[in-house]
C-alpha cells in the first residue's frame, strides 16, 4: 500500500472511529471535576436525560442526542414516569394510550372527539390536563395534553406547550438544553 492510500486508510478509520464513538469520549470530557451529576439511562444504547447542577451549566438540563437521532426524557406525569421523545412539530404534548394508563388516567371513558392531522395521518384525540409534569428541577401544572386511541401510537410526544413554558432550550453540539 502506497503511503497516500495509507494516509486516506488512516483518516477514513479515524473518522468512522469518531462519528461512532465521539459523544463518548465528549461525555468523558465533562465529567472531569464535576461533583454533582446525575445520568439517567434507559439503556446502553440509548441515553435518556443528562442533568447537571454544576455552576458551569447553570442548571440546564442537557439531553443527548440519542442513536436514532431524537432526543428522548424520562419525565414524571402525576408522579409516574413516562418516557418522551421531543418533538418540536407537536404543538402540544401527546400522550400514548398505555402512558395515559400508567400516568393514572383512565382512557376508556374519554371522548376521541379531536381530529388531528400528523405525520401519519388524520387521527383522533382526547384532551386531557395533567395534575403535573416534573423533570428536576422543572415542574409543571395544569398541563394541557392528548391522549391516543390505543394502538394509535406506540411513544409520548413532548410537544412545544411544554417546551414554551421553559425560559428557553435550544440544540447545541448534538445536545438538547432545557433552560428552568
Amino acid at each position: 500500500m502506497s503511503s497516500p492510500s495509507k494516509i486516506i486508510f488512516l483518516a477514513f478509520f479515524v473518522a468512522v472511529f469518531v462519528a461512532y464513538f465521539g459523544d463518548k469520549f465528549v461525555a468523558l470530557s465533562h465529567k472531569a471535576g464535576e461533583n454533582i451529576k446525575q445520568t439517567a439511562q434507559k439503556s446502553a444504547n440509548e441515553m435518556v436525560y443528562e442533568k447537571t447542577n454544576m455552576a458551569g451549566y447553570n442548571g440546564d438540563i442537557r439531553v443527548p442526542m440519542s442513536r436514532d437521532g431524537h432526543y428522548w426524557l424520562n419525565i414524571d406525569v402525576n408522579g409516574t414516569a413516562v418516557r418522551f421523545v421531543v418533538d418540536t412539530g407537536a404543538s402540544h404534548i401527546a400522550l400514548s394510550y398505555q402512558d395515559a394508563v400508567n400516568a393514572g388516567l383512565d382512557p376508556s371513558s374519554l371522548t376521541y372527539d379531536r381530529i388531528f392531522q400528523t405525520a401519519n395521518g388524520q387521527t383522533r384525540k382526547a384532551f386531557v390536563k395533567l395534575d403535573s409534569m416534573t423533570l428536576n428541577p422543572i415542574e409543571m401544572s395544569d398541563v394541557l395534553a392528548s391522549v391516543s386511541q390505543e394502538g394509535q401510537m406506540n411513544v409520548s410526544l413532548l410537544g412545544m406547550n411544554f417546551l414554551n413554558r421553559l425560559s428557553g432550550f435550544r440544540v447545541e453540539n448534538r445536545q438538547l438544553i432545557l433552560k428552568p
